[in-house]
């Protein structure tokens, strides 16, 4: 999900944050993943480029952007927070040898998987999104 800079500085000041270069640069690592990256891998990958910025604005310009909308975090199976800047409705494939994560989107799966849930209600609980893992390894 290759991102020029004006779009990313659309994207990160269209929700209200202010546009500075630790953003751009954390920012556009999670859109060059293909991994939904932890924030220790993103730190690992900006840091060598841009030294100044340290663990702990990666954190934070994380949890920002969560807050803000324009990132989701999940926990993977090891118990990783991973972070994902792919915000419409998709799936993941993980890879139970390697631990990659990857999307897949498949809209007659989403309509499938929402359609059930409309028409089976959970006592007591409101769904407000439907994502589905699919586990396995990568041929």
């Amino acid at each position: 999900m290759k991102m020029n800079v004006e779009k990313l500085k659309e994207k990160i000041t269209s929700k209200g944050m202010k546009f500075t270069h630790q953003r751009l640069v954390i920012y556009r690592s999670l859109c060059d993943s293909q991994d939904h990256p932890t924030a220790d891998m993103v730190y690992n990958q900006i840091t060598e480029e841009n030294p100044s910025i340290s663990k702990g604005t990666v954190y934070k310009t994380l949890e920002s952007f969560v807050n803000a909308g324009i990132l989701q975090k999940f926990r993977d199976d090891l118990g990783l927070m991973r972070f994902d800047p792919v915000m419409d409705t998709h799936s993941h494939l993980y890879c139970n040898e390697s631990s990659h994560i990857r999307d897949y989107k498949n809209p007659d799966l989403e309509q499938l998987l929402n359609n059930f849930f409309k028409e089976n209600q959970i006592e007591g609980f409101e769904v407000e999104e439907v994502s589905l893992v699919i586990k396995g390894k990568t041929k």
